[in-house]
């Protein structure tokens, strides 16, 4: 049908416009408007709906696409052949020592962090069943302030109900587990993001993208507190794959040190808070948009030394390692 803007039908004048019709679902539709006669109205509306596609299928306004439906993220493929990582037993009924220490971390605030994690369930013994991908906090007491815990974060599976519940990926700040609501999906591979930053004197910010790259997949959290991270702890560290040592036991009192069940690869770490988009650079190619504060795609028992070039290597405190992991 010819599109003009008036129309003769039927001895009476007919405008022609655009607007939402009631018949055509969340889209703008063609519509004829008779100066007079009512009946003509509702007629030639719906005839008009009808050649438009309104009240079906692909509705829309004329000569516009359907809208498309949002692509479903790709989860994380597995690591090439011959990639590396490690891999923690989850000391589910044992007690090694063997975590991945950085003893002069950057700053609490802001950070952003990039890990491959492939997470096995804590199902047997007798340990409490906590996990630790990593922590930035005290390297000792959890309640080194006053009795209160104070300037820590970190992001990893959190029993639910606790101690021995299933797991759920959380973010662990001040005292508190804020968590996802499911269990997580275990035996996959999982590329994760956390970004932290001060966003004024009495508010820092946290999120944690557990299934990047799908963005919904985040759990945020806000604080609202002067006295929060407002000075470091005694002993400020990164650590990796287990929660500190505190007289012979984890920060929360539990044998086991809160070991992580699974493989930790894949680690970036930047002092400096990264967009989304320098984030996909990153991930892609290492230093294409920032350069790393510390690097390690393929860690081994052996090798835990930064690939970044800038000289943060960590250490390992405890005699025990994890074992080593090789993609076939």
């Amino acid at each position: 049908m010819k599109r003009a803007s008036a129309l003769l039908i039927a001895g009476g004048l007919w405008l022609r416009g655009t607007g939402r019709h009631a018949n055509v679902a969340s889209s703008d539709a063609t519509y004829w408007r008779p100066m007079g006669n009512l009946l003509l109205v509702s007629l030639i509306a719906s005839v008009l709906c009808a050649c438009s596609g309104g009240g079906g299928s692909g509705g829309g306004a004329p000569g516009a696409q359907a809208p498309s439906p949002s692509p479903t993220p790709t989860p994380t493929p597995p690591p090439p052949p011959g990639s590396t990582g490690l891999e923690w037993s989850g000391n589910e009924s044992t007690a090694f020592e063997r975590r991945i220490v950085f003893t002069s971390p950057f700053p609490i605030y802001p950070a952003t962090y990039v890990f491959s994690v492939f997470p096995r369930k804590k199902d047997t013994g007798p340990n409490p069943r906590y996990y630790t991908t990593f922590f930035w906090g005290n390297n000792g007491n959890f309640v080194w302030d006053g009795g209160n815990a104070n300037t820590y974060y970190g992001m990893h599976p959190y029993p639910i109900p606790a101690p021995n519940g299933p797991g759920q990926w959380e973010i662990s700040i001040r005292s508190n587990d804020f968590v996802t609501g499911s269990e997580v999906q275990w035996d996959r591979w999982y590329t994760q993001v956390i970004r932290v930053w001060r966003e004024s004197a009495s508010t820092t910010r946290h999120e944690f993208y557990w299934d990047w790259p799908d963005k919904t997949k985040l759990l945020q959290q806000t604080i609202d507190d002067s006295t929060w991270a407002a000075r470091n702890p005694p002993s400020p560290a990164i650590v990796v794959g287990q929660a500190p040592n505190f007289n012979g036991q984890s920060w929360g009192g539990y044998a086991g040190f809160e070991e992580y069940k699974g493989i930790i690869r894949g680690m970036q770490f930047y002092n400096s808070l990264l967009t989304l988009p320098q984030i996909d650079s990153e991930l892609a190619a290492p230093g294409s948009a920032v350069k790393p504060w510390y690097l390690n795609l393929n860690p081994t028992p052996a090798d835990i030394s930064d690939k970044s070039g800038s000289n943060h290597h960590p250490v390992w405190e405890g005699a025990d390692r994890p074992a080593l992991w090789t993609s076939p």
